[in-house]
């Protein structure tokens, strides 16, 4: 069965303090037996043209095992990247996979009125969003609305599960455009509850690393006792259904 993973990043270093170089994020992904990666530079958190032109290049030279996640600061706009042409018209020609933004390390709160032009963009040209942030309550007041005002974005959550059914559930039944990754659904039975309730169709797979090993990640989805339909969906189709 295909794994895709949704969350990976390049250039920093892991837990034991190696660069994630090319070759090294490669070998690690083969060792896992990670088809793909949708990955971002780390270089881009402090400089995202150039940070993501690096990961476009790297995804380039990766036979086809990486695709390209940007970063996106909405103080820049446009020159988040290369090119010419309002922030719309860069994202047409850079193609990216995805897009992610990081509201705690820009210092905003996640609203639409500081994020329009991202969202526009993203909305005009159904893009997945990976929105990196530490989820407090006031997220959770905004994304409602915010995924409601922008249908076509894909709005992706990471890191959610343990002891958030509440807020999941919600969204999950409620939001066909918000989707989280598995890596912390650790609740007793949740990735099977979650299948029960509201079927799969809004679960990814994404490990995190280096910040969390994939072997969790891996064996919450293995091993969850859901049909082998729902599982393939964690792991690679729903993401490859994001795409087309």
């Amino acid at each position: 069965m295909k794994i895709i993973d949704v969350n990976l990043s390049i250039g920093g270093k892991d837990s034991i303090g190696k660069t994630m170089d090319l070759p090294y994020v490669l070998e690690l992904m083969a060792d896992f037996r990670i088809d793909h990666g949708v990955c971002y530079h780390q270089y881009a958190l402090l400089d995202p043209k150039d940070g993501n032109v690096k990961m476009a290049v790297l995804a380039g030279e990766s036979n086809g095992k990486l695709s390209t996640c940007v970063v996106l600061d909405p103080i820049l706009g446009a020159e988040n990247l290369p090119g010419e042409g309002s922030l719309q018209e860069r994202l047409m020609a850079f193609q990216p996979a995805c897009l992610r933004i990081f509201p705690n390390f820009v210092r905003l709160p996640f609203h639409a009125f500081y994020w329009e032009e991202i969202l526009d963009a993203a909305n005009a040209l159904a893009l997945p969003l990976i929105v990196d942030f530490e989820y407090n309550d006031e997220f959770f007041c905004n994304i409602p609305d915010v995924s409601e005002k922008y249908p076509n974005v894909k709005f992706i959550l990471i890191r959610q599960g343990c002891c958030q059914g509440r807020r999941i559930f919600p969204l999950l039944q409620r939001r066909k455009n918000v989707y989280f990754t598995i890596e912390r659904m650790l609740d007793n039975l949740q990735i099977e509850e979650i299948e029960e309730k509201c079927g799969c169709d809004q679960l990814l797979f994404g490990s995190g690393y280096p910040e969390r090993p994939h072997s969790g990640a891996l064996g919450l989805a293995i091993y969850a006792d859901i049909t082998a339909e729902s599982r393939e969906k964690i792991l690679c189709k729903n993401w490859e259904a994001m795409q087309k």
